[in-house]
């Protein structure tokens, strides 16, 4: 008999069940933002993108692209010997998120909807750290270990972060 993995590995798991919820998830971020632009509940510009990026970063999650560009880019180009590089996806995701959220930040006409915003960018924020907390941590040795518990919520974190932002997006008034 083949030993199961633990419930933390498989949580941890690119192809656990929060994976999956992750990329229906985004999915659905990406239709939602096709309806309310076609809907003229955002601008149309900002709708475009929102559908662009939520598409893209959806076909990431459920054909793991960024892990592997992270795991294999090493054998297109040298320049992968460098952390930076080799993670430069999810940096991106960070980087090219908060610009994107001020701007829908903008768009979305209640504090409470903003609210969510900013809630769903916070936990995503962390998931990424989370994320990152193995490459960072041994270039700063005093920072401690990331405790197993926290790594296991990873894949949760996205889910969290990506209702988040869901329920701002439905929030939006004009969206029935």
């Amino acid at each position: 008999m083949v030993p199961r993995p633990g419930l933390g590995a498989r949580w941890r798991s690119d192809n656990s069940p929060a994976s999956w919820l992750s990329s229906a998830l985004l999915l659905t971020l990406c239709i939602t933002a096709l309806r309310l632009t076609a809907e003229r509940c955002l601008p149309w510009r900002l709708g475009v993108w929102l559908v662009l990026a939520f598409g893209a970063l959806a076909l990431d999650e459920q054909f793991m692209l960024h892990e592997l560009w992270k795991f294999r880019c090493h054998e297109w180009t040298d320049a992968c010997r460098w952390s930076a590089v080799r993670e430069a996806p999810m940096l991106a995701v960070a980087g090219v998120g908060v610009v994107t959220l001020a701007w829908l930040h903008r768009a979305l006409s209640h504090r409470s909807t903003r609210g969510l915003l900013w809630a769903g960018f916070a936990v995503g924020l962390a998931a990424i750290a989370v994320d990152q907390w193995p490459e960072v941590q041994p270039h700063w040795p005093w920072l401690p270990e990331l405790p197993e518990l926290l790594a296991t919520l990873e894949e949760a974190l996205e889910v969290v972060a990506e209702a988040l932002v869901l329920g701002a997006l439905l929030r939006q008034p004009g969206l029935r």
